[in-house]
């Protein structure tokens, strides 16, 4: 088996102090609502990505009370064996913040630690990528591209701490300050935008293949600032007087949208609750057909209560095209009957 094999949460969300074992390639969560599959599945995320899969903050993931969380997972892969992951988060930089470890060699780098496996979750909120704010948009394509390019999640990394440098020294009115941080964040939006463009274009290639004939789509980058490193530099420059006055910055790769059209239409404006289902689903499938066709890591799915607004031609098409997973997760408030989940392993939760 490739994936995850055993899992233990220290003041993570609702645990205290918890540990898991899975010993198949298929896993059942089984339980009702708020028995705490979604926790161990946002676990498995972050121990991954080191980010959210549903969008919460990292000081939103310390069991109330605590001021510290460690997650420590043993993944299990054909190329390298048994290795132990392991993150501890303090919300105090006197606690060390965030530290990382592969084994007992600590990793300093996050690019580094996030190559050792790869997630994809679906869960029923994936429907407002097409449907909701520009954030969910943006948070899709970064999580998918930071997953595939180590020098992408570098980038975005760069680019967010110069940004709050900047825009904290917008609050306090310093120009000069300011503009010191400019040339850093113009060579970075340069590079995220690049890559979001190619990348855009990938998504739309897979789901234009996964509709075939069902309807046209496509996938319009919309970026607030020029392309190019030299352009974005004089247009921070132009704009900085406005934003000193604004106390922070007002375009960037923080306020970038994607336009999704479907059938020639603004699938955000003009898309049906059908149609926003279908879509997000194949953007979905879009990011695991491109991580496993990527990955020399295993890839893990997890469904969060994903498949009951399926019905039965989708659904048969979900578990078609996840077949490919190296392991899957399931959360569940009922017993599936589905051929796929068959002899899934069982994990029970709140008494089940």
């Amino acid at each position: 088996m490739n994936g995850i094999s055993r899992i233990g949460l220290y003041s993570f969300r609702s645990y205290e102090r918890a540990e898991f074992r899975f010993s198949s390639p298929r896993v059942l969560l089984l339980g009702p609502n708020g028995s705490g599959k979604s926790n161990l599945l946002e676990a498995i995320g972050f121990l991954s990505v080191l980010r959210s899969f549903r969008g919460a903050r990292t000081r939103e993931l310390f069991r109330i009370g605590s001021g510290e969380f460690m997650i420590r997972g043993e993944l299990v892969s054909a190329k390298r064996g048994v290795e132990v992951l392991t993150v501890r988060e303090s919300a105090s930089a006197a606690g060390g913040g965030r530290r990382l470890f592969i084994g007992k060699a600590a990793v300093r780098r996050a690019s580094e630690f996030i190559r050792e496996f790869r997630v994809v979750s679906f869960a029923p909120e994936d429907r407002a990528i097409s449907s909701g704010a520009s954030g969910c948009r943006r948070r899709f394509f970064d999580m998918l591209i930071s997953m595939l390019s180590p020098e992408y999640f570098r980038a975005l990394s760069r680019y967010q701490r110069a940004l709050a440098q900047r825009n904290r020294a917008l609050k306090f009115r310093n120009a000069e300050i300011a503009a010191s941080f400019e040339g850093e964040l113009a060579e970075t939006a340069a590079a995220i935008m690049k890559t979001r463009t190619e990348f855009a274009a990938s998504v739309e290639a897979e789901v234009r293949s996964l509709l075939g004939a069902k309807g046209e789509f496509t996938i319009s980058p919309h970026f607030s600032l020029p392309e190019t490193e030299e352009e974005i530099r004089k247009r921070l420059e132009e704009t900085r007087s406005g934003e000193l006055k604004r106390g922070c910055s007002a375009s960037g790769p923080q306020t970038d949208d994607f336009e999704f059209t479907y059938e020639g239409r603004s699938l955000r404006r003009c898309g049906s609750t059908g149609q926003h289902r279908l879509i997000s689903l194949l953007l979905k499938i879009a990011e695991f057909n491109l991580m496993k066709d990527s990955a020399s890591t295993p890839v893990i799915v997890m469904a969060d209560d994903v498949t009951g607004e399926l019905d039965r031609e989708n659904r048969d098409f979900f578990f078609e095209k996840i077949s490919r997973a190296d392991q899957c997760f399931f959360a569940s408030a009922e017993r599936s009957a589905d051929p796929f989940l068959r002899d899934a392993e069982v994990i029970p939760f709140g008494g089940c």
